[in-house]
């Protein structure tokens, strides 16, 4: 039970970092973006990987779209290796902040 509890503040912390991305960054790729890095950092590639197709959806297949969501993919393929090669136990971020991602602006 008291890990079912962590589980849920863990994802109302995710969901509050969320917000505040959107909140900071509108409606626009990259918010979109800057949630999927978030996301992957996270341990949630699989929901990642969704909203990088969403994104296409959205917003189109301009050379800008294309490369934030190429540039995801890329960051979400690299993630399992990067772990693979490092000796530490990865940690969650403890700041959700927005400032701390890298969001390339269009």
């Amino acid at each position: 039970m008291h890990s079912e509890k962590q589980t849920d503040l863990s994802q109302a912390g995710l969901q509050i970092a969320i917000q505040d991305i959107k909140d900071e960054l509108f409606d626009t790729p990259e918010c979109d973006y800057a949630i999927t890095q978030l996301l992957n950092r996270w341990g949630n590639a699989e929901q990642a990987e969704y909203m990088l197709d969403e994104m296409l959806l959205k917003w189109g297949s301009s050379p800008e779209v294309v490369a934030l969501t190429q540039r995801g993919y890329n960051e979400i393929n690299a993630l399992p290796e990067l772990l693979v090669n490092n000796d530490s136990v990865p940690r969650k971020p403890k700041k959700s902040s927005a400032t701390t991602l890298n969001v390339v602006a269009a």
